[in-house]
């Protein structure tokens, strides 16, 4: 399904309930399309969950829908240089733009959870700051202001949604109250003079990537958790990570944590740390 930017401002201007079942059609429509290419579903009760989280995100956030210019925007800056090599490397990124008056604002949609976020702004201040350059060289538009928009619903909107369709209601107090008290804008800010360092920060990354210098941290990181997450670093980071399995951290931590005591065990070795039911739970949903 195909829904562009005249589509989105119509359902906007239009009455709500007629908004939340056009949201309800548009879910499911996608949904199907998933499941039949993808080959995953997922029950109902998670299902609804997740609708649920859709048509709240826009019950909350329809004030600042209406005022996005630009949405799902794709950033590509080519022909860029490391520092130090100067080795060719392109930045790609995709935001949502706010243009009004005078004013540039870029927002990125992130399906981790707000605490976790507000836990250490820092790599996503560096994203976005990134994402604020490449917008300035292509468009020629310095931007004045970023921010995140988490999308998990709080833990207490979530119990009163599921306390009101248990109890066969369409309107409850409780989940007006607890929407009310949701704040998915994570405001990051944007300090110019920061950008120029972030940058050449990048172009040292990837100059490490392409001369092959890794240097894991120790079994000890790996097996900590930051604050506002669920799960430790090596479960959050390492296993999204292409070298883990040279890496003598991760072996280390994955034999310890399956309680491998020979090298050769492969097999275990292997096996995802969590499964994919619990990665859409994590991701996105609160598990019951």
């Amino acid at each position: 399904m195909t829904v562009t930017k005249e589509d989105v401002f119509d359902m906007l201007n239009a009455d709500p309930k007629e908004v939340s079942a056009e949201i309800t059609r548009a879910f499911y429509e996608n949904y199907n399309y998933l499941k039949e290419n993808g080959g995953h579903a997922i029950d109902g009760k998670l299902r609804r969950q997740a609708l649920n989280q859709v048509l709240y995100y826009w019950k909350k956030n329809r004030a600042l829908m209406e005022r996005i210019t630009d949405s799902e925007v794709k950033l590509t800056l080519p022909e860029q240089k490391t520092p130090n090599l100067s080795l060719p490397f392109s930045i790609e990124g995709v935001v949502d733009i706010v243009e009004e008056s005078d004013r540039t604002i870029l927002y990125d949609l992130k399906t981790h959870d707000p605490e976790r976020i507000k836990a250490d702004t820092e790599p996503y201040r560096e994203q976005l700051y990134v994402y604020a350059y490449i917008w300035k060289n292509l468009m020629g538009n310095r931007v004045d202001d970023t921010a995140i928009i988490a999308t998990p619903l709080p833990k207490d909107l979530t119990n009163a949604i599921k306390d009101m369709e248990e109890n066969g209601l369409s309107q409850s107090p409780v989940v007006e109250k607890e929407l009310e008290k949701w704040e998915p804008l994570i405001p990051i800010g944007y300090e110019e003079e920061e950008v120029a360092r972030m940058i050449q920060g990048f172009g040292e990354v990837v100059e490490k990537i392409e001369t092959h210098q890794f240097s894991p941290p120790p079994l000890k990181t790996l097996e900590e958790k930051k604050k506002g997450f669920k799960y430790p670093f090596a479960v959050h980071v390492c296993r999204n990570c292409d070298a883990r399995f040279s890496c003598d951290s991760y072996s280390e931590y994955v034999r310890k944590a399956n309680g491998i005591k020979k090298r050769g065990e492969m097999f275990e070795y292997m096996l995802p740390l969590k499964d994919e039911n619990e990665d859409f739970i994590d991701g996105n949903l609160q598990e019951q």
